[in-house]
């Protein structure tokens, strides 16, 4: 009988709304840190998740437009190693990591500008006085 009695005075747990918890919460905060705590709610769900910080692949159609050069030039700076690509499979084709185009204009920078030779006007060639 003892083990009857037992079970009717348990009290069954309470089911607590989360919602309804967490409105209790910030009744009890008060205003101003009740804003705080939605701007920062707010600031976490705008968050842009890890998973879509893939790194977007380019088509060789893609880096020449970008290079303004034709797709031709592209594959054969893929040939000669000077940019790297990834073959993909199931014929999607060659591929271009940015990191790689950057790569490419890194090693071909020109930092000296290339001299400029000044032509006379007089005669319209270039004289030794014009060197």
């Amino acid at each position: 009988m003892r083990a009857s009695q037992a079970a009717t005075t348990l009290r069954p747990e309470r089911v607590v709304d989360p919602s309804q918890e967490l409105s209790d919460l910030l009744e009890l905060a008060g205003a101003e840190r009740t804003r705080r705590v939605l701007a920062l709610l707010r600031e976490l769900l705008l968050m842009p998740s890890p998973r879509a910080e893939q790194p977007e692949l380019m088509t060789i159609e893609q880096v020449a437009k970008r290079l303004q050069v034709s797709p031709r030039t592209i594959r054969r700076a893929i040939d000669a190693g000077e940019l790297e690509a990834l073959d993909l499979p199931f014929r999607v084709g060659l591929r271009v990591r940015p990191e790689a185009l950057e790569k490419l204009y890194q090693d071909n920078l020109v930092v000296e500008p290339a001299p400029v030779a000044i032509a006379s006007r007089r005669s319209g060639r270039l004289e030794l006085s014009d060197i």
